[in-house]
């Protein structure tokens, strides 16, 4: 199932806050990073805002690639990600370190655990993923740390998405 982090195929979709490095090849001048707006907006030179959000690096190449068109020859863009900053996952409960923590690559479920420090020695090793849904409905899905360790579940291979809410009991 693809979620609001990456698509279908894997991909990042950027999102608000995220930091793009462009480049412009042969025009060093119009070569940047851009944090995308709350809004989901960059402010390109020559192009003016973009849309960038719910988009992927690809997607937002050929947009500024068409939007150059009128100022730049066979313009060659290049956006990478160079700061996942809304890439967020949550963690609470029975770990060692809770709190928010900004993820920079795709991440399983077991690993946000280890990122977080692993279960405290108080937890019961109860685990519980919230996952807001595209229509704002929450899922909700539980399974223990030793069924993660033993991939009894599948849910050892559980991309986390931004704003996922990982509680551990």
């Amino acid at each position: 199932m693809a979620g609001n982090t990456f698509n279908r195929i894997g991909d990042y979709v950027i999102s608000a806050n995220d930091q793009l490095s462009v480049r412009v090849f042969g025009q060093d001048n119009l070569a940047g990073t851009y944090v995308v707006s709350p809004t989901g907006a960059v402010t390109f030179p020559l192009v003016g805002f973009v849309q960038a959000g719910g988009l992927t690096t690809a997607q937002l190449q050929d947009r500024l690639q068409k939007g150059l068109k009128p100022f730049v020859k066979n313009p060659l863009v290049t956006v990478t990600v160079a700061g996942r900053d809304s890439y967020q996952v949550f963690f609470s409960g029975e770990l060692a370190r809770p709190g928010a923590v900004t993820m920079q690559s795709r991440t399983t479920l077991l690993q946000g655990i280890a990122l977080a420090g692993g279960l405290s020695r108080y937890s019961s090793g109860r685990i519980v993923l919230l996952r807001q849904t595209p229509t704002g409905s929450v899922r909700r899905y539980a399974t223990t740390y030793y069924k993660l360790l033993a991939g009894s579940n599948g849910l050892d291979r559980f991309t986390l998405e931004r704003g996922d809410v990982v509680h551990a009991e």
